[in-house]
């Protein structure tokens, strides 16, 4: 995967990587010496500690034309001494780690450990873990300047081995944004940080959303939607069905997403909402059509069902504009907050259907 300097390969490190790893962690800790940190001594890192990194498929460099310049861990198998802060994480959800990190002599000053981090935080997007959890010595000045430049909110103290203080700290990676058809409108997987940006905004036209979505009542306050979240993203993001936000900007327009996945028969089915001020500009159309796709590229799923209440013509018109084919109307298929069951339009697209359409637009 290049990074943004066309020379420079990020990529798992390789048992021939060895010796010039070992090279460049022998460099810093010369360096640690002549600051007095002790962030690392003697025995730690040992040359053990990077074969078990690379066996363990945790170890990633950076090579400069060819060349390692950058050595570091990138874990998502948890830190046992985490569990014992002195202080507070924000959340339980699973979290992507760096140890170890280490910059050749050469490249100091370069902006080099930005940019391992900023790729940890790729690798991190791609298994669908959001949450960036790193620890430091006190006087690891580097460490803390790039903690701090890279956003990190400080939680508290961790021990290691002789009973050695950290300041340990976490953030949010936020997941890309992309693209849905309509200029200024995106769609992104959302995060435990949304909680109350989406409650503030259901909470803000409650009346209009209550009509058609029963869970509205249910949702109090922020703290809800952040227990919501929670149970979303704790799934793993192969299993998981995510939640989507629809922004212009940062604003948020409405959430779309999965839920009653069936992985052995290769099913889903897609919800929907969309603020007032948002209707009628095609957004939850696109954004349904970019969910779609994205089913059948990365889940390999076959069947796509939408849901809707027969009388709420505008969310019926989704799948219809889409070509979705109608199968049938359950009888009393919802229930309402007013008390009134209502029947349900179902209709789905398979993957065939889904793949056509790329074929049409070219």
């Amino acid at each position: 995967m290049a990074t943004s300097n066309i020379s420079d390969t990020f990529r798992k490190a390789e048992e021939t990587d060895i010796e010039r790893i070992w090279q460049i962690i022998g460099q810093a800790k010369a360096q640690m010496q002549r600051l007095g940190s002790q962030q690392w001594d003697e025995s730690y890192p040992a040359i053990e500690h990077i074969r078990q990194d690379i066996q363990d498929g945790n170890g990633y460099v950076i090579c400069r034309e060819d060349r390692v310049v950058a050595y570091g861990v990138i874990s998502f198998d948890g830190e046992p001494v985490y569990k014992e802060i002195e202080g507070k994480w924000s959340n339980d959800l699973p979290y992507v780690i760096v140890h170890r990190l280490a910059i050749a002599d050469e490249m100091k000053q370069q902006g080099m450990a930005k940019q391992f981090m900023l790729q940890a935080e790729e690798v991190s997007r791609k298994k669908g873990v959001y949450n960036f959890r790193v620890d430091t010595k006190y006087d690891n000045t580097y460490m803390l300047r790039l903690i701090d430049t890279l956003g990190f909110r400080y939680c508290g103290e961790v021990y290691y081995r002789n009973n050695s203080a950290r300041k340990a700290f976490e953030k949010t990676i936020r997941p890309h944004s992309h693209p849905i058809g309509i200029s200024g409108y995106t769609i992104r997987e959302a995060t435990l940080m949304d909680a109350v940006p989406i409650f503030e905004a259901i909470d803000k036209d409650r009346e209009d959303l209550r009509i058609w979505l029963p869970f509205v009542d249910s949702l109090k306050s922020a703290v809800d939607e952040e227990r919501f979240l929670q149970s979303v993203l704790a799934v793993p993001y192969e299993q998981r069905d995510p939640v989507y936000i629809l922004e212009q900007g940062e604003t948020i327009c409405g959430l779309a997403g999965f839920h009653f996945s069936d992985a052995p028969n290769h099913r889903t089915e897609i919800g929907y909402w969309l603020l007032p001020a948002y209707r009628g500009k095609g957004i939850i159309t696109h954004a349904v059509r970019y969910l779609c796709q994205w089913a059948v590229c990365k889940r390999n799923i076959n069947r796509i069902q939408i849901r809707c209440a027969v009388e709420n013509h505008p969310s019926n018109a989704i799948p219809k504009r889409l070509g979705f084919t109608l199968e049938g109307t359950e009888r009393d298929g919802e229930l309402l907050v007013s008390g009134e069951y209502v029947d349900t339009n179902v209709y789905s697209i398979l993957k065939k259907e889904v793949e056509s359409w790329n074929r049409k637009s070219n």
